[in-house]
């Protein structure tokens, strides 16, 4: 009989306005992903990156990639993850949040699956 353990974590890197740079003060929210890569070999992360609706749609959907690639890049430059375990996407202007300066984000999203 083979058991599952599964485990998730979820995590947002918020950004300033018009800008993909990783501020110091969301550091720990990426540290937090790679820590639990590193403890969870099995685990992929899905980083979606979003911004707020100012700007045209297409310097928006530019600027979403840049922030997914901004955590991806620092998950595979600085914490050593695989690059072959996250999956960065742009996803253009977020509407998760109510308030259209939290949609400045990128969102973590981690599953595995383990035997």
């Amino acid at each position: 009989q083979v058991k599952v353990k599964s485990a998730s974590l979820e995590t947002n890197v918020f950004f300033k306005q018009g800008k993909s740079v990783i501020e110091r003060a969301q550091q720990p929210n990426v540290e937090r992903v790679a820590t639990f890569l590193k403890s969870h070999k099995e685990a992929t992360v899905t980083i979606k990156g979003y911004a707020s609706p100012e700007g045209s749609v297409e310097i928006n959907k530019k600027l979403a990639a840049a922030r997914a690639n901004a955590v991806k890049d620092m998950l595979v430059k600085t914490y050593k993850i695989s690059a072959d375990r996250i999956q960065a996407e742009g996803q253009g202007i977020g509407d998760m949040f109510s308030e259209p300066d939290w949609n400045r984000v990128s969102v973590c999203y981690i599953n595995t699956n383990e035997k």
